[in-house]
C-alpha cells in the first residue's frame, strides 16, 4: 500500500470509530440489549487505535 492509501484508510476507520464511540456511550439504553453498548464501545477503540497505527506507523515506500 502507499503512504496516502494508509493514511485514508487510517483516517476512515477513525471517523467510523467516532461513531462507534458516540452510539456505545449514548444509545446504551435505548431500548437495545445489554450486550450493545460495550460492544459499539470495543470496537469503536479498536478502529481508533488501528487507525491511528494505520495513519502515523505504517509507512511503505
Amino acid at each position: 500500500m502507499s503512504k496516502n492509501t494508509c493514511r485514508m484508510v487510517g483516517l476512515l476507520m477513525m471517523l467510523i470509530s467516532v461513531f462507534l464511540l458516540i452510539g456505545g456511550l449514548y444509545l446504551g439504553s435505548a431500548g437495545l440489549p445489554e450486550y450493545v453498548a460495550p460492544t459499539c464501545l470495543a470496537l469503536g477503540l479498536i478502529l481508533l487505535v488501528v487507525g491511528v497505527v494505520f495513519y502515523h506507523v505504517i509507512r511503505s515506500e
